[in-house]
């Protein structure tokens, strides 16, 4: 087969169905739709081309930059693209989670700004979310900056019901239950959309992370506030999970299936095998499911080393940060904000530890307090407690989400952890009432 660009490549990907010796499903058959075999890696090579493909010729006349907020596989795909047409592209994004994805990134040529501010989790402080930094500044620079905007631009869901979820039942017919990770959301939209419209009956289930548990590609249902393509109502049910179940499910994919793929299809696979489970039993008739294959496992090794160091001759840390599920512990302690003045002077040595980014502290921030961002903060307390016995110690974050997580895992360690209930942002009203 000869083609004339890597574009030609985009979609027509295999469809591989799962031995149910390795799912235990007697009525159900799975299929993975391998959406790693497009030709720059992932399933967001549909979403780049579908955004970017009709104004290619405009681009290529006016010189614009293309701009996108991205962790790692629609920045790639985006990369690509440029590069085939003399185009010049730049990541805008939060400090890069997984080393591989940035990089590769640097190999295909990109320019990257890493926003060290900007906040990876809900945080309405935050003044340096890179999706409003772009559009600041394409709204400063008309005719300069094109951004495609992959988490609000209908050409993502639209591109994948007309190509990713058509090839989807032209190989199965009638598809009965569809899983997938949530990220942009625009993959799932897509192909519930089409897959729905054939069948009634069809069930789509999302896949979310835990609070507090990073999926590259897959957000926590907390994290979905920036995806303007997010239609909670077309979910039947939402799966969460956390980082090491989507890493174990990828671990099956790679050893038992032979696909060498990443922790987000290894969630959607854990999803899709825990759901169908639950129905397995009561049907009467044969049913078929599909999830989708992401991408490569290559560029998640230094995040599968975190998760799994045996793997890697290492030793696995026994109380590791990363393996903790605060849904799972004794709930951590809790100041409500009215209550906060009588436990700071019962406790007059208590350490205030703010994990919000930096800019986001210096906006609002409690007196006392002092400022250590959550990626700092994390690989401090990893499998340890740096606290003195006699100190109490207050975790404050925007909302109290995620202070109360890492409250609870201090706690485990033998700490005088406490949550501020609300957060940072309850405490701020509270103060505004009163004055």
């Amino acid at each position: 087969m000869i083609v004339k660009t890597m574009t030609d490549l985009i979609g027509n990907t295999p469809m591989l169905e799962i031995d149910p010796a390795i799912t235990g499903l007697k009525n159900i058959d799975l299929y993975a739709k391998l959406e790693m075999m497009n030709p720059f890696g992932s399933v967001k090579d549909r979403t780049a081309w579908g955004m970017i493909k009709d104004d290619l010729e405009d681009l290529k006349k006016t010189n614009k930059t293309i701009y996108e907020n991205s962790s790692g596989n629609t920045a790639k795909s985006l990369q690509a693209i440029a590069g085939i047409h003399g185009l010049k592209f730049k990541l805008v994004a939060a400090l890069a989670k997984v080393d591989e994805q940035k990089d590769v990134l640097l190999v295909q040529g990109a320019q990257i700004e890493e926003i060290a501010a900007a906040s990876d989790c809900f945080d309405p402080t935050d003044p340096n979310d890179p999706q409003f930094l772009i559009e600041r500044t394409a709204r400063a620079n008309p005719g300069e900056v094109y951004f495609p905007s992959q988490f609000t631009n209908e050409k993502n869901p639209d591109f994948h019901e007309s190509t990713t979820a058509l090839e989807i039942l032209d190989d199965l017919g009638t598809v009965d239950y569809f899983i997938g990770g949530l990220g942009t959301t625009g993959s799932s939209l897509g192909i519930t959309r089409k897959l729905r419209e054939n069948n009634p009956a069809f069930i789509s289930i999302g896949v979310t992370s835990k609070p507090n548990h990073f999926i590259p590609g897959i957000r926590s249902v907390g994290q979905l506030w920036e995806t303007g393509l997010f239609k909670k109502e077309i979910y039947d049910a939402n799966i969460a999970l956390s980082s090491m179940e989507a890493v174990e499910g990828m671990m099956t994919l790679n050893r038992q299936c032979g696909v060498l793929c990443g922790p987000s299809s290894g969630a959607n696979f854990t999803a899709a095998v825990d759901y169908l489970k639950t129905v397995d039993n009561d049907l009467t008739e044969r049913k078929k499911a599909v999830f989708i294959v992401c991408d490569r496992m290559e560029w998640y090794i230094s995040y599968i080393r975190e998760r799994m160091p045996h793997i890697f001759g290492e030793q696995n840390k026994e109380n590791g940060i990363q393996n903790y599920d605060s849904l799972k512990a004794p709930p951590a302690k809790v100041i409500r904000v009215e209550n906060f003045g009588q436990w700071q002077r019962e406790n007059s040595n208590a350490v205030m530890i703010d994990i919000r980014s930096r800019d986001s502290f210096q906006v609002i921030s409690m007196p006392q307090s002092i400022n250590m961002p959550v990626e700092m903060f994390e690989k401090w307390i990893d499998n340890n407690n740096p606290f003195p016995a006699n100190t109490p110690v207050l975790i404050i974050c925007a909302i109290g989400e995620r202070s109360r997580h890492y409250a609870s895992y201090l706690s485990s360690l033998g700490c005088q952890a406490w949550n501020l209930e609300g957060g940072i942002l309850s405490w701020h009203d509270t103060c505004r009432i009163a004055a």
